[in-house]
């Protein structure tokens, strides 16, 4: 598997999906027992509904939200791309998209397959490029 293969690919890709959150809320979720929550009692029967906008910029958790910064999801080689439970852009539980899969294999092979083709460049002046 080459993807395997490309680790700041797939660190690229989760960081695109952090930053851009395109969903900010997921969908309803239910509290099926009393729980409690970052300090709040939620009663059983509850609707909760959970913030992704609030999870990926989540200073306390990310550092820098507002940085795009791939290497986050590195490890201190690069070599792997590490798990963050608060990455959540196809929300999470039971309800979570059943499209996640085509979704990230889709965006996966885009980006492969323009990197193989095209040549990307900063402006060598540094200037914006329209």
């Amino acid at each position: 598997d080459d993807r395997a293969k490309m680790p700041y690919l797939e660190a690229f890709t989760n960081e695109v999906h952090r930053k851009a959150t395109l969903v900010p809320m997921t969908v309803f979720h239910k509290a099926m027992k009393d729980t409690e929550i970052a300090g709040y009692t939620v009663k059983k029967g509850t609707v909760v509904l959970p913030s992704i906008y609030a999870a990926h910029h989540d200073v306390e958790y990310w550092g820098d939200p507002e940085v795009f910064r791939p290497e986050r999801f590195l490890d201190s080689s690069g070599s792997k791309v590490i798990p963050k439970d608060a990455l959540m852009p196809f929300s999470t539980g039971k309800r979570y998209c059943l499209g996640e899969t085509l979704a990230r294999d889709t965006l996966f092979l885009f980006l492969a397959t323009l990197l193989q083709n095209l040549s990307f460049a900063l402006d060598p002046a540094g200037g914006d490029i329209d």
